[in-house]
């Protein structure tokens, strides 16, 4: 099933896409391998599930999550949570992030705008729920100097199969 990108998370990718392309300052450049380590933790944590890990990848404070451009969850506990029961261990999941780039909105805080497929499969009939879709997640350098997630922005463009509601 096709559908239609949330306008909110649309209008802030087209802002970083024209953004792109600009030269990016050496300090800037520094920080780019760190910031998509932030992200890729993220996709490791739940592949892999490793929940107890997850909550690093979050900011504890300030923390809120889009799905399709509705409110999620603004606790990275109960978000956490939640991707233990949708991608537990009755699954496989297999989520890749590609076509990154970066957009700094301040010294210790930038947008990331990822593509992403993710392909789940249930361990106990082979069933599969896959998506294609993009993030526009908001990072900040935190005090300890590690980029953490703050907000993390979802929107679906294909679906196909389905997520079972545990």
């Amino acid at each position: 099933m096709t559908l239609d990108a949330d306008k909110q998370i649309t209008e802030l990718a087209r802002e970083i896409i024209r953004d792109a392309g600009k030269p990016y300052t050496p300090e800037q450049l520094a920080e780019i391998p760190s910031i998509l380590a932030a992200k890729s933790r993220y996709f490791w944590c739940i592949d892999n599930q490793e929940f107890d890990i997850m909550p690093d990848v979050f900011t504890e404070e300030g923390f809120r999550t889009f799905w399709s451009g509705r409110p999620g969850l603004h606790d990275r506990d109960r978000q956490v949570a939640q991707n233990r029961r949708t991608c537990g261990l009755d699954m496989v999941p297999m989520h890749f992030g590609y076509n990154q780039i970066v957009h700094f909105t301040g010294p210790r805080s930038a947008q990331l705008l990822t593509k992403m497929h993710d392909y789940h499969t249930y361990k106990d009939n082979g069933d599969t729920y896959s998506g294609y879709g993009l993030y526009v997640d908001d990072l900040v350098k935190c005090d300890d100097d590690r980029w953490r997630i703050q907000t993390l922005r979802l929107t679906y463009r294909l679906l196909d199969g389905q997520l079972r509601q545990n």
